[in-house]
């Protein structure tokens, strides 16, 4: 009789929470894309219309909701398990001898389902839209920014076009006294192999530069896992490393963190069960999702800072949510 009821009741809630779950999301994801497809709006001009801002959103949409992952996995988690208990289904899972971590684990597998399928997805179908986007965006872009490296005695500064070929190239020379020795202005250059080599001029000149100089501010994120191991042993500079290293961790321990998260979200719903509506579930799952966020922003952040092992820092925010979980599992 007990095997019968936790089968039912396990395969229906483990459904409950899939499909909430990607709801959640989706509509996370069309708001952000609603949001800034208004934003952008603003800048059109003759040479990008509405339809090439759309499908520029468009091609990069799935590939950049993967950051309201987690938030999604939470709120839905905790709207399902709202939505079991009014119907009264939680209270006689308990009475009927089921632990209310053993109801947490099973209403967990739905959103943890739906979130390894959006995983693999993203590294082999939304990284490559996302890669679309940026092409499409290239002819577009604003080419104003000028970006600055020093190399040994030089101040270099360009204007990138894409990720190999940049223009407006301006060269400050300083002496031993840290005065400027000479200024050069060219006009183009190329990047390749971790250097910048000289295209246009009479004598070929080559700087050596860091990896996160060659790559524009996004593409290390629109790497994938495989590509991201890869790149991690052609860079030698700590810091680079560091960078890298960091989206390595981040993409391994995303599962994890969800985990936990569903892990946190099960603890709060069995914490007061006789007020548990749908609104007050979705204000609770936004709130602490935005502190999560916060946290292993400013947890990356400050172990970059001070070059402390970046692995900890990725770590730390996930172990603070099953300390958590755990507090409020034994005050049941």
């Amino acid at each position: 009789m007990i095997k019968n009821i936790s089968n039912t009741y396990s395969k229906h809630l483990i459904i409950r929470t899939f499909v909430i779950s990607a709801l959640v999301w989706i509509v996370m994801l069309f708001l952000d894309f609603a949001v800034t497809l208004v934003m952008e709006i603003e800048n059109l001009s003759d040479d990008k219309n509405f339809l090439s801002i759309f499908n520029i959103l468009l091609y990069e949409q799935l590939h950049k909701g993967m950051q309201y992952l987690e938030s999604s996995m939470l709120i839905g988690t905790l709207i399902a398990l709202s939505i079991f208990n009014q119907q009264g289904n939680l209270v006689f899972l308990r009475s009927a001898g089921f632990s209310p971590l053993r109801i947490v684990l099973v209403s967990g597998l739905g959103p943890l389902i739906f979130s390894l399928a959006l995983i693999f997805l993203n590294e082999t179908l939304f990284m490559d839209l996302a890669k679309t986007s940026k092409i499409l965006n290239q002819p577009i872009q604003s080419t104003k920014v000028i970006q600055w490296e020093i190399d040994e005695k030089n101040l270099i500064g360009l204007r990138r076009l894409n990720d190999s070929e940049v223009e407006a190239i301006r060269i400050i020379k300083f002496n031993d006294q840290q005065k400027i020795a000479s200024f050069t202005t060219l006009q183009e250059g190329e990047l390749d192999d971790g250097k910048l080599q000289i295209v246009d001029s009479s004598t070929p000149k080559t700087f050596d530069f860091s990896g996160s100089f060659l790559l524009s501010n996004n593409a290390l994120e629109k790497f994938s896992l495989p590509s991201l191991l890869k790149l991690k042993n052609s860079y030698q500079l700590e810091k680079d490393l560091q960078k890298i290293d960091s989206l390595i961790y981040s993409r391994l321990l995303l599962p994890i963190s969800i985990i936990a998260i569903i892990f946190l979200a099960g603890s709060l719903m069995f914490n007061n069960m006789r007020s548990t509506g749908v609104g007050r579930q979705i204000i609770i799952g936004i709130s602490i999702g935005l502190i999560y966020d916060l946290i292993k922003d400013l947890s990356v952040a400050s172990f970059m800072t001070y070059q402390w092992p970046i692995l900890m820092a990725h770590l730390l925010p996930i172990m603070i949510l099953i300390g958590i979980g755990t507090y409020k599992f034994n005050k049941i």
